[in-house]
């Protein structure tokens, strides 16, 4: 069992480029990419089914968009046409398929075949393999619509059309009507463009960081503990986790800050009055975010956003992810830089043994911790 290697695993997104052979403006990684892709799917399966009446498999494209490229920390990042040209394409795929399954049986035996969908099915053949494929060309589309507007080489403009006119008459519905409301440069536009931007919200501003972190890396890693943290609550303690509430709310826990900014929790928290204040304003932000979509969307967006940490099991379990995420972010700086962060490391730690009692969490103390932080200070 080396459940803390497949947490390395998700940690280590964040170092895989993308794009940086052509020197974009804002630069990118796996980490960024994946959450950005697990954000659209969930907008294309609730169109599926509140526009569409289509009845899909919210939880698994979700999880397939957000671990679709972890094979990545194994491979590295493989240009697309590379991935495409006839002599070495077949290898290719084999070779991922291959890392893919070195990854899912890092985990416990009773968690490898949930994973396997995720992680090694992800792109197949089905339905859900076809929505994450296009997910992952619109994110592309999105990105060097982006470069095309701030960035300076040419290549964006070619590669936005070349992904444009993939989907643009796409099989999927819901992927044609994300193409058709990005078109309009308004509502939708505006709130696909704050997923996109959430790369651009600095994390630990205040403190000296060895390791870059922005918004946008976090809620890739947060969310990936709380699918791992969910799948374990149920396999391994019967307990009844909706998971995809809970895989969704914690992508969208701190999409309001791509607005606001990250403001530093011991500001927010000074006491009960900025903490309430901060509170409403935030809400008031989301909730002006959200009525950029159409009607038919606000609701479920409202479950996700506004309500992500609410006094449910799934809002408790984002808020667990939220702080484990703190919690393996500190550790990450202790090794090389221990009189910045060992107080919040302990703080972090201290605070995450008081508050939860989760199977989960003490799962995560005992055994996901000690991998990791062995693998941080033994030599």
């Amino acid at each position: 069992m080396r459940n803390g290697k497949f947490i390395r695993t998700v940690l280590h997104m964040q170092n895989v480029p993308r794009w940086d052979e052509y020197a974009p403006h804002f630069e990118d990684n796996a980490a960024n990419h994946s959450y950005r892709c697990a954000a659209y799917a969930t907008i294309a399966c609730l169109v599926e089914e509140k526009k569409y009446k289509n009845q899909v498999n919210k939880f698994k494209i979700i999880a397939r968009a957000l671990f679709h490229d972890l094979n990545e920390t194994i491979t590295g990042s493989i240009k697309h046409v590379t991935k495409k040209d006839p002599f070495v394409s077949e290898h290719i795929r084999i070779l991922e398929k291959e890392a893919s399954k070195e990854i899912v049986s890092y985990l416990s035996n009773s968690l490898q075949p949930t994973f396997y969908d995720f992680v090694v099915n992800a792109e197949d053949g089905t339905f859900e393999g076809r929505l994450v494929d296009a997910i992952d060309t619109f994110d592309a589309m999105l990105l060097c619509h982006r470069e095309m507007i701030f960035g300076s080489n040419p290549i964006f403009r070619k590669k936005f059309k070349e992904f444009y006119e993939k989907l643009v008459n796409h099989e999927i519905d819901s992927i044609r009507w994300l193409v058709e409301e990005f078109e309009k440069r308004e509502g939708v536009y505006d709130f696909l463009n704050n997923i996109l931007m959430l790369d651009t919200i600095a994390r630990w501003k205040g403190s000296f960081n060895l390791v870059k972190d922005n918004d946008s890396s976090h809620t890739f890693r947060a969310t990936a503990l709380s699918v791992f943290n969910g799948v374990l609550e149920s396999v391994k303690y019967g307990k009844d986790i909706n998971m995809y509430l809970l895989t969704g709310k914690t992508i969208f826990h701190d999409l309001v800050e791509a607005v606001t900014g990250d403001i530093l929790g011991p500001v927010k928290h000074s006491n009960p009055e900025i903490k309430r204040a901060f509170e409403q304003y935030e809400k008031k932000v989301a909730n002006n975010m959200i009525e950029s979509l159409p009607e038919f969307l606000r609701e479920d967006i409202i479950e996700l956003m506004v309500e992500c940490k609410n006094d449910t099991p799934e809002g408790h379990m984002v808020d667990i992810s939220d702080k484990l995420d703190a919690l393996i972010k500190a550790n990450l700086e202790m090794k090389n830089n221990p009189s910045e962060y060992a107080d919040t490391y302990y703080r972090q730690l201290r605070n995450i043994q008081h508050k939860f009692e989760n199977g989960s969490v003490i799962f995560f103390l005992a055994y996901i911790l000690h991998d990791i932080t062995h693998n941080n200070f033994s030599k």
